[in-house]
């Protein structure tokens, strides 16, 4: 992870990006708190827009950051403090024309997550790009974790389109060192008939979770994201290991949801 400076530096460039018009009447500036935030339902808060007796001000928490991108590139991370800054500043701008439309959604979502409480299913089908790698180390890390936890949930994986080809052995290698082998699995498809298939749907990031819920809008209710960040796969050589580190850690945390039934 990135040093706190490292990090003010990465969201100073971002900030500087904008037109300066945006920040009008932004007396309190943009500032990076070095604490970790969460909400009473223990998701993590990446910043705040504040409009009170100090004035108008944001608030971007760098323990939020390393505590949920620990191995991030910094250009994975420099995008995604660039996608909290952009919606704070859009609380900012609604808020100086008196329009509540994202605070409004950022409410209903959060209610969508409190309701949704512990993940409930009997069956899960992990979801990646092409099939060819992410989903099917999913599933088999999820394997091993239910068999040495005594859960019984029936798990599959699949693409949205198929592979181009075999999977780079560096990722082949990488999954095998997290307890993966996926030389045997065989990559589907992801159909309507295998969607509504399962309990619940677990994507790698926000734009496949939609595309499929797009695609198949009568599952939509069962389709989600696997974690909290996009699980993507690595440009750079040497990323496959921290990758799988970091589905790891999404794969024990979704074990640990399915205990509390």
């Amino acid at each position: 992870m990135l040093s706190f400076e490292e990090v003010g530096a990465l969201l100073d460039r971002a900030a500087e990006a904008l037109p300066r018009e945006i920040f009008k009447d932004l007396n309190g500036g943009v500032n990076l708190i070095d604490d970790v935030r969460r909400d009473e339902d223990g998701n993590y808060i990446m910043g705040l827009y504040h409009h009170d007796g100090m004035g108008r001000y944001i608030e971007i928490f760098y323990g939020s950051f390393a505590a949920l991108y620990p191995d991030a590139e910094p250009k994975e991370l420099e995008k995604e403090l660039r996608k909290t800054l952009h919606h704070e500043l859009m609380h900012h701008i609604e808020n100086k024309a008196g329009d509540r439309t994202l605070e409004l959604w950022d409410e209903q979502h959060k209610a969508e997550l409190a309701m949704g409480g512990p993940l409930r299913a009997g069956s899960v089908l992990f979801v990646c790009a092409d099939g060819a790698v992410l989903s099917p180390v999913c599933h088999r890390l999820f394997e091993y974790e239910c068999a040495q936890r005594g859960l019984c949930v029936e798990c599959s994986c699949a693409g949205l389109d198929a592979p181009d080809g075999p999977p780079p052995e560096e990722a082949l290698k990488a999954a095998r060192e997290a307890g993966a082998d996926i030389s045997t699995c065989m990559p589907q498809r992801v159909s309507g008939r295998l969607v509504r298939g399962f309990d619940a749907v677990l994507c790698m990031t926000l734009a496949q979770a939609e595309e499929l819920a797009q695609r198949f809008p009568s599952c939509e209710e069962r389709i989600m994201c696997l974690g909290q960040r996009d699980l993507n796969p690595p440009r750079r050589k040497g990323g496959w290991i921290r990758l799988m580190r970091a589905l790891k850690a999404e794969i024990n945390a979704l074990c640990d949801e399915l205990e509390e039934e």
